[in-house]
């Protein structure tokens, strides 16, 4: 096989996984759909927090063990597939046990295993998650990736818009009734999923000149070395407290749902609206941050992210004052397209800083370390449920306001990464202190 022709492959590889992944999560929306779901079964906003809760945290925390495991591993291929295949069936098992109607009498044991499910399918992504990255790293330089990913989520954006159409639809009066409705959206989900293995299965992973890759450690040899990169790194230090801070919108993203169908009375039906507004979002953030990130850089991706993330508390918050009715739908419609453009920007930004600034071998524990911080945001979603069971959503959104306000301040102190490629390492320079 000719040079090119991993390359190419890999690029269309790439590219199918990216947008089916992200068409499944429209039918997956975890700030949507889910939540939506949830609320079907409890009335408890601090188990329906937990959706977001539990999706990130089993995804985000078990990368710390993922990414040590892996760092041993000159070949991350045979992971990534493996990963996929015992975790993205999840959907369709929830699919099956919704069309089989007898569970619908037990609403808290179709929560369990819906939780249970949920942190499945996201602990065996870890894994597929460690591994991704890093072949995607190798497989191209910084702009290259940065045009795929832009690319990549206007071509989602156009299939996230017809999956949230089929969405609004199966949970429309003219759909099926409950819980097929749910059972169609979730097989849908787990069909979307499916079609991304299909990418995974036809990636080659390509062999770095001569792999630099740390071995696998003992846990304190491995803590040894994330403590190396927080001493040493303090672009990085200052990189992740603006992603955790602008994760304090997570306070208030699971309910903007809830507010609007419990608190304004809008339909149901504007569920799949909603959810196919975000990955609009997600479009337009592919459209102008891609240009950004080849322009100026994946940091400044990250400032302009910041200060979006400010927007949708403001916005909830001035509905709480005007007492939203349906008539304001399309302020919640606002609200999403922002939240779909600060999710979609973490590819563009965070994440594409950090297989910048990583030494080739260091990718697993940088990603790791990261995303083990990470962590860290199961807390918020939990903390809003809590906030919203004990008082109001007003205070709900200002808090959430706070905190999103304190991450955009930081954000500007944030500096550049230059980087140069060839053919045997990537050199990672920084200019001023170092990022993320």
């Amino acid at each position: 096989m000719s040079p090119n022709k991993p390359s190419t492959r890999n690029w269309w590889a790439f590219f199918l996984d990216y947008i089916f992944f992200g068409i499944g999560l429209t039918f997956a929306n975890q700030n949507t759909v889910l939540p939506a779901f949830a609320a079907t079964l409890t009335d408890s906003k601090v188990l329906i927090g937990s959706v977001s809760a539990i999706w990130l945290g089993a995804w985000l925390l078990p990368q710390l063990f993922a990414a040590n495991f892996l760092s041993g591993k000159p070949k991350k291929y045979p992971y990534m597939v493996w990963g996929s295949v015992i975790g993205r069936p999840a959907f369709w098992l929830f699919a099956l046990l919704l069309a089989w109607g007898g569970l619908a009498k037990w609403p808290l044991l179709v929560l369990g295993i819906f939780l249970v499910g949920l942190a499945w399918f996201a602990a065996a992504d870890a894994f597929v998650a460690i591994a991704w990255f890093d072949l995607f790293g190798k497989a191209m330089g910084s702009a290259e990736r940065g045009k795929l990913i832009g690319l990549g989520q206007v071509v989602d954006g156009i299939g996230a818009i017809g999956a949230g159409w089929l969405v609004s639809y199966l949970l429309s009066a003219s759909g099926p009734a409950y819980p097929l409705n749910y059972a169609a959206i979730f097989g849908l989900g787990g069909l979307s999923f499916f079609i991304s293995f299909i990418g995974i299965a036809f990636t080659v992973e390509i062999p770095e000149a001569a792999p630099p890759h740390e071995p696998a450690a003992s846990l304190r040899d491995y803590w040894h070395r994330f403590s190396d990169v927080w001493r040493n790194d303090p672009g990085f230090v200052r990189a992740n407290l603006v992603r955790l801070l602008t994760g304090l919108s997570m306070l208030a993203t699971p309910f903007y749902i809830l507010h609007a169908t419990q608190q304004a009375g809008i339909s149901p039906q504007a569920i799949g609206a909603f959810a196919a507004t975000a990955p609009i979002g997600s479009m337009l953030a592919g459209i102008i941050l891609g240009r950004v990130v080849t322009r100026q850089g994946s940091h400044r991706v990250i400032q302009v992210v910041a200060w979006l993330a400010v927007i949708p508390p403001l916005l909830g918050l001035g509905l709480t004052f005007i007492r939203a009715t349906a008539a304001h739908t399309w302020v919640y419609v606002v609200c999403y397209l922002i939240l779909g453009m600060v999710e979609g920007s973490s590819m563009l930004g965070f994440f594409n800083y950090i297989l910048d600034l990583a030494p080739p071998g260091r990718r697993p524990i940088y990603m790791g370390l990261a995303n083990t911080l990470g962590g860290l945001l199961v807390i918020p979603p939990i903390l809003g449920g809590w906030i919203l069971d004990v008082s109001t959503y007003s205070i709900l959104f200002t808090l959430t306001l706070a905190g999103v306000a304190a991450a955009a301040v930081v954000a500007l102190g944030l500096p550049k990464v230059q980087h140069k490629h060839d053919a045997e390492a990537e050199v990672v320079e920084l200019s001023g202190s170092s990022y993320l």
